[in-house]
């Protein structure tokens, strides 16, 4: 530009004076031009690249605040969503919790109800073969008890030769008026009977008058005494038969009483009351069929 401003100034100088003025009126208007033209120009680039500094400063500034703007937003909205997640995730499950739980509950009812019933079912089967059972072998141990005890007395008095004694007192004691006796026994205990006189007024000073018979028909060790009132049978076989009247009193088998149960009631008469004279007759009856079997023996 500088170039072109000295070629124009040295051609000027040829110009003749008419054309000077005018030359001179357009170099300046062309210089002025030339001359505000660049600092124009320069002014121009200098504030634009200002400006454009400037507003990319701006505009960096604008970036990074609204950046800040966003994360603090979006650093606020992810502890909003953590904070919803986490109540949702806990009411999710105390809800699930609860719901789940009754759940359970009603299927583990529902699953082991039957096995619960079958339980019970069992224990209630169970407590009535335990009851069934302890009578069961009560009976049972109290018949082994009357067995046990039938032969300890069969041997007692068929080994002992002074066992009519025992039995003879025993039934002395039961009877009523003991002023006058017959007392009948086995042949083999007829001796050991007459020996026991003396004790028998020594212990029943009442007794007036005792006889001792012998009967074949009574086994060895029993007898009968047969007195104004009636008779006492204390031979073996009556003995045992007591022990077998014990042994009723003992409750039933429980198939006994169901039996029982199922079965039609049936009307029982009162037995009638024993009278002096009914056992006088029952016992002059025993007696003569003592006698009779005496006689056939």
């Amino acid at each position: 530009m500088s170039d072109l401003k000295g070629k124009f100034q040295s051609s000027n100088l040829q110009m003749n004076g008419v054309e000077e003025a005018k030359d001179t009126e357009r170099s300046f208007q062309f210089d002025e031009l030339t001359i505000q033209n660049p600092s124009i120009r320069r002014g121009f680039t200098y504030d634009s690249d200002k400006a454009r500094n400037f507003d990319q400063s701006n505009v960096d500034k604008a970036k990074q605040g609204v950046m800040e703007l966003l994360k603090d937003a979006m650093d606020k909205a992810k502890r909003q969503v953590g904070d919803l997640k986490s109540n949702a995730r806990k009411e999710g499950y105390d809800t699930g919790f609860e719901g789940g739980f009754r759940k359970g509950k009603e299927s583990a009812k529902e699953e082991f109800s039957p096995f619960l019933e079958t339980t019970q079912q069992l224990i209630g089967e169970l407590s009535g073969f335990r009851k069934d059972m302890y009578d069961k072998v009560e009976r049972e141990m109290v018949e082994m008890v009357i067995s046990l005890a039938k032969k300890v007395i069969h041997f007692e008095f068929s080994t002992r030769e002074d066992a009519v004694q025992d039995m003879i007192r025993l039934a002395v004691q039961s009877v009523l008026d003991r002023e006058s006796m017959v007392i009948k026994i086995h042949p083999t205990d007829k001796e050991y009977a007459e020996s026991f006189r003396p004790e028998l007024h020594h212990m029943f000073s009442e007794i007036k008058n005792i006889t001792f018979e012998a009967h074949s028909g009574i086994a060895r060790g029993g007898c009968v005494v047969e007195t104004n009132f009636g008779v006492i049978d204390a031979r073996i076989e009556k003995l045992e038969e007591q022990i077998d009247r014990i042994l009723n009193l003992s409750p039933a088998p429980p198939e006994k009483l169901i039996a029982a149960s199922e079965s039609p009631e049936i009307e029982e008469t009162p037995d009638e009351p024993q009278t002096p004279e009914k056992q006088m007759d029952e016992g002059e009856s025993d007696s003569i069929d003592t006698d009779s079997e005496g006689s056939k023996d």
